[in-house]
C-alpha cells in the first residue's frame, strides 16, 4: 500500500507531503490546478523518463519519494528474490533529478532505473489518460486474459516458455548457414595441415628461452675457449704465474707463522688463496672440455629456433598462444568432420522439442479457452455494473502459424456496446469514454488475481456523466474494498465516494505560481463537491445536493 508521497522542487510544486490511506483516495481540483503534476511525480519516482525541465525554476534539483507498506507475503518473496528487503515492512523509493542525471534509491541504497521499474510492477498499477490506449493493442489482450488465470495455468505457461527457449536455441543452431562441400573439404584440409604442423613440432612452454640460452653458449664457444686458455696461462702456465708466486709467498709466510699470531693468520689467508687457485684450475679444465665447439649441435639448435619462430609467425606470439590456437583448430576440425552427424542429431532433437511444444501449446489453448469463458462472464457482469447493460464481450482465440512465447494462440477482444450491433475488435469500437470504462471493468476483474495492492487512475471519468458517472463511482468504491485506489477525478459522484479526499490548488505567492495539495475534512469535502457541482456561492440547494451525494455514497459502502 502507498503510504506517502513526498515531492520537492518539481514543476509547480515547491514542497508537498501527502499521506494516503486504505480504501478510495480521491484527488480533485480546478482544471489546471496541477492534478497531472501529482501523477507525473509518481511516474517519475517509478522510473519514467525525466529531464531538467522537471526541476522547479530556481532549484538545483527535484526530489520525489514514495513510501510503501509491504503487507503481502507474495510481494515480500518476490522483492527478496530481487535482493530487496523492506525494513519493518516499509519500502521507500526515491528519485533525485539533477540537471544532468537522476539518482534512484531504494531504502537508502542507490539502484538503477530498471530495478525500480521491476519493483513498481510488483507494487502498483498507474493508469494515466494515455495508458488506457494499451487496450487497443491486440498483443496486450493475451497478457490481460492470462493475468486472470490461476496458478495452475501460470505453471503450465512457464513450463511451455522454458521449453520454447530450448526449442529456439536448437532451431537457431539448426538453421545456421551451411557451407558447401567443396569449401568444407578445403577448410578440413587446411585445418589438418595446421594441426599436423603444430603436433609435429612437439612444442613445450619455456622451450624457446632454453634454446636461446643454449644458442648463446654454442655460438660463443670458440671465444669462451680462447678466453679460458688465456686465463689458464696467466694464472698457471706463464713464468712467474699467479699460482707460482702464491705458492712462494705461502712458503715464505710459513717460516714466520710461529712467531706471532697475526703472522699465523696471514699464512692461513695466503693458503686459502692457493687452494682457491687450485679450484679455479680444475674449473677451467672442466669448462674447456664443456665448451668444445660442436657444429652439429649448433645447427640443430638453430633449426629448432627457426622452426619455433616460423610457427609463432603463423599461429601466435608465444608457444602458449600456439597451443591455444591448436586446441581451437582441433575443435573446429571436429565440428566440420561431424557436421552431418551433428545436423542429424539437431534435427532429431528439434523434432522431439517440436512435438513436446505442440502438446504443451495444445494444453495451454484448452486451458486458455476455458479461462476465456469465465473471463467473458466476469467482464460482462463488470461492464453491466458500469452501465453497459447489454454489452456483448467475447474473447477470440485463433491459432498462430508457428510457436510464440505464449503458445500457438492469438487473442483478441471483441465487443458490442449496443444491442443489435455485431461484435467488433475492441480497437474499432470504443470511444474515449467507453474505453476508460472498459479498462475499469477489466481492471476490476483482473485485480482480484493480481498481487498489486495499489491502483491509480487518472481521469477514469473522461467522457462520462449522469447515471454512468455514479456507476463508475460505485465500481471504484467496490475495487477499494480489497485494494488501495487513488483516483484523480472531475466528477462529484466519484468524489463523494472518497474515504480520503485531497484538494489540489494552484496559487500565486511572492509572484510565483505554486501547486499545493491538502487533505479535506468532512466540511471541506462538502464544499469541494459543491464547487464540482458548479456553484461558487455555496447555496443551500447545492449544499443539499452535495450532502445527498455523500449520503448515497455512504449507504452504498454500508450495503457492500
Amino acid at each position: 500500500m502507498l503510504l506517502n508521497l513526498h515531492v520537492k522542487n518539481f514543476a509547480l510544486i515547491d514542497e508537498a507531503d501527502v499521506d494516503f490511506d486504505k480504501g478510495l483516495n480521491i484527488l480533485t481540483g480546478e482544471t489546471g490546478a496541477g492534478k497531472s503534476i501529482i501523477l507525473g511525480s509518481m511516474n517519475l519516482a517509478l522510473g519514467a523518463k525525466a529531464d531538467k525541465d522537471s526541476i522547479r525554476n530556481g532549484a538545483e534539483f527535484a526530489l520525489v519519494e514514495m513510501t510503501f507498506s509491504i503487507e503481502n507475503d507474495i510481494q515480500k518473496e518476490i522483492l527478496n528474490s530481487m535482493d530487496i528487503y523492506p525494513e519493518d515492512g516499509i519500502l521507500v523509493i526515491q528519485r533525485k533529478i539533477l540537471p544532468t542525471r537522476s539518482v534512484f534509491k531504494v531504502n537508502g541504497e542507490t539502484v538503477n532505473a530498471s530495478l525500480v521499474k521491476d519493483i513498481a510492477n510488483i507494487l502498483i498499477d498507474v493508469y494515466g489518460q494515455h495508458d488506457y490506449q494499451y487496450l487497443l493493442k491486440p498483443q496486450k489482450h493475451i497478457e490481460i486474459l492470462d493475468s486472470y488465470a490461476d496458478d495452475s495455468f501460470t505453471k503450465l505457461l512457464k513450463d511451455y516458455r522454458d521449453l520454447y527457449k530450448e526449442y529456439l536455441s536448437v532451431k537457431e543452431e539448426l538453421n545456421a548457414p551451411e557451407i558447401d562441400e567443396v569449401k568444407r573439404e578445403r577448410e578440413v584440409s587446411l585445418l589438418k595441415y595446421q594441426i599436423n604442423e603444430i603436433e609435429s613440432a612437439s612444442l613445450k612452454e619455456g622451450e624457446e628461452e632454453e634454446i636461446q640460452d643454449r644458442l648463446k653458449v654454442l655460438e660463443n664457444s670458440a671465444k669462451i675457449q680462447s678466453t679460458l686458455g688465456n686465463i689458464k696461462e696467466l694464472l698457471f702456465e706463464m713464468n712467474s704465474s699467479a699460482s707460482e708466486n702464491v705458492d712462494m709467498a705461502l712458503r715464505e709466510s710459513l717460516q714466520i707463522s710461529n712467531v706471532d699470531d697475526r703472522l699465523a693468520g696471514l699464512s692461513e689467508e695466503i693458503g686459502d688463496i692457493s687452494n682457491s687457485l687450485s679450484e679455479i684450475s680444475r674449473e677451467i679444465n672442466d669448462c674447456l672440455d664443456d665448451y668444445t665447439l660442436d657444429e652439429e649441435s649448433l645447427d640443430i639448435m638453430r633449426e629448432r629456433y627457426e622452426l619455433i619462430n616460423d610457427l609463432e609467425r603463423k599461429y601466435g606470439k608465444t608457444i602458449k598462444d600456439i597451443n591455444i590456437y591448436y586446441e581451437e583448430k582441433v575443435a573446429e576440425l571436429e565440428v566440420l568432420q561431424n557436421m552431418d552427424e551433428k545436423k542429424a542429431r539437431l534435427t532429431k532433437e528439434f523434432e522431439r522439442l517440436e512435438k513436446l511444444l505442440k502438446d504443451k501449446a495444445s494444453n495451454i489453448t484448452k486451458a486458455r479457452n476455458k479461462n476465456a469463458k469465465e473471463f467473458e462472464k466476469s467482464i460482462i457482469k463488470s461492464l453491466a455494473d458500469l452501465n453497459f447493460n447489454q454489452a456483448d464481450f467475447k474473447v477470440e482465440i485463433k491459432e498462430l502459424p508457428e510457436f510464440g512465447i505464449n503458445g500457438l494462440d492469438k487473442v483478441g477482444f471483441t465487443i458490442s456496446t449496443n444491442p443489435g450491433e455485431t461484435r467488433k475488435p475492441l480497437e474499432n469500437v470504443a470511444s474515449g469514454g467507453e474505453l476508460s470504462r472498459i479498462m475499469l471493468a477489466i481492471k476490476a476483474v483482473a485485480a482480484n488475481s493480481e498481487q498489486k495492492a495499489t491502483l491509480i487512475f487518472d481521469e477514469i471519468d473522461a467522457g462520462i456523466s449522469g447515471v454512468t458517472a455514479w456507476k463508475v463511482a460505485e465500481k471504484l468504491a467496490s475495487l477499494s474494498f480489497n485494494h488501495q485506489v487513488v483516483c484523480i477525478t472531475h466528477l462529484q459522484q466519484i468524489a463523494a465516494m472518497a474515504d480520503r479526499h485531497f484538494e489540489i490548488k494552484k496559487s500565486v505567492s511572492n509572484q510565483r505560481t505554486e501547486t499545493s495539495i491538502s487533505v479535506l475534512d468532512e466540511e471541506g469535502q462538502i464544499k469541494e463537491i459543491i464547487r464540482m457541482l458548479g456553484d461558487e456561492t455555496s447555496s443551500e440547494t447545492f449544499r443539499e445536493n452535495a450532502l445527498e451525494l455523500k449520503k448515497r455514497a455512504s449507504n452504498y459502502k454500508l450495503q457492500k
